[in-house]
């Protein structure tokens, strides 16, 4: 059976939208009846247990498909940024003043401007600032991105390449696979159970090499 054709960025993220939409209001009336059986002074322990695992579940769904929109937007912004992961670009800064070397580690989504740049600022011998370079950088109109030609040392080309592969691995399992092992599962501090893209991401070879 030949794989079927995924749909493009906008047509997803709608599906992903509506289906998240139809996941909350569930979850809502799971959360009523739940509510509705426990309201009296006697109840019934094993309906009131299986009511708790539905709510469970609602949330998962919904924590789940809130991870999903939000990684679609991501796609697209990268999608559609002329830089991506890995890339070494520079920034000037100030309007007519100097320009600084970044590596991209992430395509950001933004309202505004479609898309940003999560950045790590590059030292002059080639890798990335340890503490203090991170920087979100915004496409303007009052400032320059360029394609930077600055050095990289093992470390950075490591570092480059990581990132890489990283956003090419993504790609294939978010919008080609839909493999919901890319999202894990962390807790907040108020034990909450949220979803995100998970920092390392092994490249399944045998999806490289174009789409």
């Amino acid at each position: 059976m030949y794989p079927r054709k995924p749909l493009p960025h906008r047509e997803q993220l709608a599906r992903l939208k509506t289906y998240l939409g139809r996941a909350r209001t569930e979850l809502r009336r799971k959360y009523d009846e739940f509510f509705s059986a426990t309201k009296g002074r006697r109840d019934c322990p094993l309906e009131v247990q299986i009511r708790n695992r539905a709510i469970d579940n609602a949330l998962i769904t919904v924590k789940l498909l809130e991870a999903c929109v939000q990684e679609v937007q991501r796609q697209e912004a990268m999608f559609y940024a002329p830089f991506k992961p890995g890339d070494r670009i520079e920034v000037e800064r100030h309007e007519g003043g100097a320009f600084e070397a970044y590596l991209v580690v992430d395509v950001l989504p933004d309202k505004k401007t479609l898309y940003s740049y999560e950045c790590v600022a590059l030292t002059k011998n080639g890798a990335m600032y340890k503490r203090g370079g991170s920087a979100r950088i915004w496409p303007r109109a009052s400032s320059t991105i360029r394609a930077s030609e600055a050095p990289l040392n093992a470390e950075g080309m490591w570092e480059s390449e990581y990132f890489r592969r990283c956003a090419e691995t993504s790609r294939i399992l978010a919008m080609r696979r839909g493999d919901v092992s890319l999202f894990e599962a962390r807790k907040t501090p108020l034990g909450v159970i949220q979803y995100r893209r998970k920092d390392f991401l092994d490249p399944p070879p045998s999806d490289f090499g174009g789409e």
